[in-house]
């Protein structure tokens, strides 16, 4: 694997009712719910505004072992909330990407998908083409 993955954070702590609490720059200490699906620690090394909380499932990559490089990941898939956010408090799907970390509804995340399996086809015409190419071509 390669050694710049990132690494995941423990649970978060719970208090013993369940909730969590987080200090905040601008809300002073806040007190919520934490999904079932929260993989992440709500420790903030600087204390966020109170808008920046986010709720993390653990990621999930796509990983390969190939003979010319070993394992390797190739995307990153995670659910992802910001609850105190006014402009985006729903649950997305993140994906990392090249373009960068993207923020998917159910619609978006479908896309996704059905894009990665006709890539997955794509690439399997293209491994083909690789096994059928004569020798010395190329």
């Amino acid at each position: 694997m390669s050694g710049d993955r990132p690494t995941v954070a423990p649970e978060p702590r719970r208090n013993a009712d369940g909730t969590t609490t987080v200090t905040t720059l601008d809300a002073g200490t806040v007190r919520f719910a934490c999904p079932t699906w929260c993989f992440v620690e709500h420790g903030y090394s600087v204390p966020p505004a109170k808008a920046e909380i986010t709720h993390r499932s653990e990621p999930v990559w796509a990983l390969v072992d190939t003979d010319e490089h070993g394992p390797t990941s190739l995307v990153e898939v995670s659910l992802v909330q910001w609850p105190f956010n006014d402009h985006r408090p729903q649950v997305f799907l993140g994906i990392e990407t090249d373009d960068g970390f993207l923020e998917l509804g159910p619609a978006g995340a479908r896309r996704i998908a059905t894009a990665l399996r006709a890539h997955a086809d794509h690439i399997d015409t293209m491994a083909d083409l690789l096994m059928n190419l004569p020798v010395g071509e190329g």
